[in-house]
């Protein structure tokens, strides 16, 4: 049934042979604990075959299978067992090995912006210890992986060789390996798989721990933030009231200014603009009757003239317009009091008179100016604000967040956001609002408004997202560690969703995406012949493949290490398993067309 050389004939075998029997004889005699598992599970396979009634051919394909299966098992257990034993042996490199592991790192995370010392502790320690495993394989390290890895390891995400390479061909077959594995009832197989949709919820995760996950939507977020800056004008409004009221209120609001000095200084002032025509005629109206003395000029009608005025100002879109009311607005501010300029005399209680009417008047004027003046750097506060402006005018909060805070537009560039924060970085609770609607709007653009556990996160939907803010923006309410983060999501998130021109990946989903070698052996009719052969040998095969080829995949050290040049071979080359496979293996069409001599022997 099964045929298998005595443990240590290979070696005789090699020395008395030449070209392919030789280097298959070789092998065999370097690995006699394979041979002999080899020969036992070949034999065994053969005799069940026998006993169940096969005929020489199930018998010859049975215990190659059996044969060929037991060496990749072994193989893939030492391989596993040396990965794991590499990773358990402590290493600790020398002071010299450390710095030059350092600056490796470094030199890799430039083209990110980072620097190791910049990173987490256990972050920086963790891609020092694979690097440094890394050069325990290989003299050369790739700087690119390294700084992928950087990015997998900040957003707590685990990296793979596809991820970490971005190589065509190992993209290729990790996407495909994965699928194989997800379809199979192993779970060992299935690791690769479900390592990369853990993988895509911990993106999701990353940004609920900047306060995507809040309970408040759009529309209360934007009811918190809008609360603080109502506050904040409530507070504004209340100290420019007290101000004015302290100005009507003082005892020189009635003094009388100087009717003359102003009206023929508004009139110098339009005809030199020559901007006469263009006063609106309740303002000339009123010029006239000041003139004429029919309305009285005191402190308080021209505080209420000057509040006319500087409506009229901000309503008006003519710059002609604009112009001339600033003209009557400058002669009116430098209308001195009635009778200024003469001798001042002590008057009663110790004032100051001025032909004997007290300065009390001036007191008042001075008195308007500050609550004036205040008043003016408030509303210039407000016309650099919009978002402030909105809330004065009653604005709605269901896009209020887009339109002031992560929208592209006039109402949300740097400054005016800038100028928000500030009318609420009192408000802690506003600030947080920000935060939370910020990182809420970055999800549902990469989930495209699905649920955490059912999206799919979309790499282009969050970096054009995240983009369209700027770092600028970011900067006003997150720190710059928590930038850093949300940048490397993004980065991850393309590494995991990356499909190079020229990869094979199959997403379909179908069976074609098997395992190479396996699959090709799988499909062959002979093992349909073999008496349980799919459930003993093809399904184990194909899980042992697949688990020992997902190790490989998770193997961070072996995917930052650079290949080595490889050695020369022996002249005669081991011939492949799937070559043997593939010539003994036919199908019932060609055992057919052998029959009727279409194919050669």
């Amino acid at each position: 049934a099964g045929v298998a050389l005595p443990l240590g004939a290979a070696g005789g075998v090699a020395r008395g042979s030449t070209g392919v029997t030789k280097a298959g004889a070789q092998q065999m005699a370097a690995k006699p604990v394979q041979q002999l598992a080899s020969g036992a599970a070949a034999g065994a396979a053969g005799g069940y075959t026998r006993e169940t009634g096969g005929d020489a051919g199930s018998q010859f394909a049975a215990s190659l299978a059996a044969g060929v299966a037991s060496p990749f098992a072994m193989a893939g257990a030492q391989r596993a067992t040396g990965s794991l034993a590499r990773l358990l042996r402590p290493a600790v490199p020398s002071a010299q090995q450390t710095q030059q592991i350092n600056i490796t790192i470094n030199n890799a995370l430039q083209q990110s912006g980072l620097a190791l010392d910049q990173l987490p502790a256990q972050v920086a320690q963790s891609i020092r210890d694979d690097v440094a495993a890394a050069f325990r394989t290989s003299d050369q390290v790739s700087p690119d992986a390294i700084r992928r890895l950087a990015d997998y390891r900040m957003t707590g995400l685990t990296p793979t060789a596809g991820g970490l390479t971005l190589d065509p061909g190992v993209v290729t077959r990790q996407k495909n390996l994965a699928k194989v594995g997800i379809n199979s009832k192993d779970q060992t197989a299935q690791f690769l798989g479900q390592t990369e949709n853990r993988n895509n919820k911990l993106l999701t995760g990353q940004l609920n721990n900047l306060g995507a996950d809040t309970a408040d939507d759009a529309y209360a977020g934007a009811q918190r933030i809008i609360g603080a800056v109502e506050r904040r004008d409530e507070r504004a409004r209340d100290v420019l009231g007290r101000l004015y009221d302290r100005a009507r209120d003082s005892q020189g609001r009635s003094a009388a200014l100087d009717h003359v000095t102003f009206t023929n200084r508004a009139a110098d002032l339009l005809h030199d603009a020559n901007v006469e025509s263009f006063l609106t005629p309740d303002i000339r109206n009123k010029l006239n009757d000041f003139a004429t003395s029919k309305t009285p000029l005191t402190v308080e009608i021209a505080e209420q003239f000057k509040t006319n005025i500087g409506r009229l100002q901000r309503s008006s879109t003519d710059g002609n317009v604009r112009y001339a009311l600033g003209a009557v607005r400058q002669a009116l501010d430098e209308a001195p009091l009635l009778g200024r300029g003469a001798p001042v005399q002590p008057g009663a209680g110790g004032l100051v008179t001025v032909n004997g009417q007290q300065n009390l008047g001036q007191k008042a004027i001075d008195a308007f100016n500050k609550a004036r003046r205040v008043n003016r750097t408030y509303m210039g506060i407000v016309e650099k604000t919009p978002a402030l402006q909105a809330v004065r005018d009653g604005v709605e909060p269901d896009k209020f967040v887009q339109q002031f805070i992560v929208g592209a537009g006039k109402d949300s560039t740097f400054s005016a956001v800038a100028q928000l924060k500030h009318a609420i970085k009192a408000n802690p609770v506003a600030m947080q609002s920000v935060r939370e609607q910020i990182a809420g709007h970055l999800k549902s653009r990469a989930l495209n408004g699905a649920d955490d556990e059912l999206g799919r996160f979309s790499q282009a939907g969050y970096n054009k997202a995240l983009s369209a803010i700027g770092d600028r923006k970011l900067r006003l309410f997150f720190s710059q560690k928590e930038i850093d983060q949300m940048k490397a999501v993004g980065r991850v998130a393309g590494y995991e969703q990356f499909q190079p021109v020229g990869s094979a990946v199959n997403n379909s989903n179908t069976a074609a995406a098997g395992a190479a070698i396996v699959d090709r052996f799988l499909s062959q009719s002979v093992l349909s012949k073999i008496p349980f052969g799919q459930a003993a040998i093809g399904d184990p095969l194909q899980n042992i493949t697949v688990g020992f080829q997902s190790g490989r995949a998770l193997d961070v050290p072996r995917n930052l290490a650079l290949p080595q040049v490889p050695a020369r071979q022996p002249a005669g080359m081991l011939v492949s398993p799937a070559v043997v496979m593939g010539m003994l293996a036919t199908t019932p069409e060609e055992e057919e067309e052998k029959r009727r001599g279409l194919l050669s022997p």
